[in-house]
């Protein structure tokens, strides 16, 4: 397979990520190395990330894919803004 049919596979598949109307999710990357898919990138649930898998696996039958998405519930808090920390001391 050429680099250019990596790359039209790979847009062929991040639009079908785009227009999925269980997803509409533009906030992941792939990259194609052989016969693996790595998946990047963050989604809002376990649920979704678990989607994305499924709808690049059906995309892209016959390869490996690596889902290395991360879920926003996951991530951790951001820290406190110094008027928030203010609010919290009086």
């Amino acid at each position: 397979m050429t680099t250019d049919d990596l790359g039209a596979l790979t847009e062929e598949t991040r639009r079908a990520l785009a227009e999925d109307p269980r997803l509409g999710q533009l906030d992941v990357s792939i990259s194609l190395r052989g016969r693996r898919a790595l998946l990047t990138g963050h989604v809002v649930t376990r649920d979704r990330q678990e989607l994305v898998a499924a709808v690049v696996a059906e995309h892209l039958p016959g390869y490996e894919i690596d889902n290395a998405t991360t879920t926003l519930e996951n991530l951790p808090e951001p820290p406190l803004t110094a008027e928030e920390d203010l609010g919290a001391s009086r």
